[in-house]
């Protein structure tokens, strides 16, 4: 939903002004999810991405303390190859 620039002229209220902002920041915010899944794929569903052990159809981590693993090795190499 790509926010519409007012006319010049058109003087918009607090409410829309606050709903305008509000789109921009969702706007930004998914198009961020995006990149980052482009960017940064998971794994195959219905396989922890962790592990590699089997787990739910749809998830991509056995349990909590594997996605966090996961995520917490990912951000050390993304530190890694940026410095």
């Amino acid at each position: 939903m790509a926010s519409e620039v007012p006319e010049p002229r058109e003087r918009l209220g607090p409410d829309d002004e606050a709903q305008r902002t509000a789109d921009l920041f969702v706007e930004e915010a998914r198009a961020l999810q995006r990149r980052r899944a482009q960017r940064d794929p998971l794994g195959v569903p219905g396989v922890c991405s962790n592990c590699g052990e089997r787990c739910l159809p749809t998830a991509v981590y056995c349990d909590a303390d594997c996605r966090e693993d996961h995520e917490a090795r990912e951000r050390k190499r993304l530190r890694g190859a940026v410095a």
